[in-house]
């Protein structure tokens, strides 16, 4: 086939291609209006060494990964969850809650995902306030006067809300397309039957030199 061909196919069976899509767009709204609502909230946090010290800076960088893990405990979660009044167990806090350490940055990220936008940003702070008070406990059994100190830089707001009914729907036409595409050159290839001369020429290779009109 040449590249003429190609394209006659898909101007034959366009109906295919959109019929496709539509299914697709179809399919994606309602599985995302299906499925409950997830809302993401995230808070940032800064560690900051209370000294211009190279070798604190390092222990720093190196000790991020540390505070996490202190907090990403069942039974630390447990602890922060009825802080703030959630009957909510440790082992799926430790599913919803997301603590990214960033060394480079000197940030500690917080994202929590929760069926509700209050419940959410209620974790994260509290994750993050743990966090803090974590860093606090081992500070006060430090001598000298080297701290790591570490602080909000900003509270609990909402990240995201899955599912993304648009997003959703835009990756479904896309697919549908791409489908479309794929199911009209299927059919194209299954369909052996002469409907043209042009058929009949590709079909038995000879120049087709007359033609009888059909009548009713």
């Amino acid at each position: 086939m040449q590249l003429h061909d190609y394209l006659l196919v898909l101007r034959k069976r366009w109906w295919v291609i959109l019929l496709t899509i539509a299914a697709a767009c179809v399919g994606a709204f309602a599985v995302s209006k299906m499925l409950p609502n997830t809302y993401r909230s995230q808070a940032v946090y800064l560690a900051l060494a209370n000294q211009a010290d190279n070798g604190l800076n390092i222990v720093l960088r190196n000790s991020m990964n540390s505070y996490r893990e202190l907090v990403m405990q069942p039974s630390v979660l447990d602890q922060v969850s009825q802080s703030i009044g959630l009957d909510i167990s440790g082992e799926r806090w430790m599913r919803d809650v997301n603590i990214q350490p960033r060394p480079d940055e000197q940030k500690i990220i917080i994202e929590v995902d929760a069926p509700s936008l209050d419940q959410s940003m209620a974790m994260a702070d509290a994750v993050g306030a743990r966090i803090v008070a974590e860093v606090n406990r081992i500070n006060a059994t430090l001598e000298g006067t080297a701290r790591i100190n570490v602080e909000r830089i900003q509270p609990a707001r909402l990240l995201s809300i899955q599912p993304n009914t648009r997003i959703n729907v835009m990756a479904a036409a896309i697919l549908g397309f791409v489908l479309g595409i794929l199911l009209a050159y299927l059919l194209e290839y299954l369909d052996d039957t002469l409907k043209s001369s042009a058929d009949v020429e590709r079909f038995v290779g000879l120049t087709t030199i007359g033609a009888i009109p059909s009548v009713e």
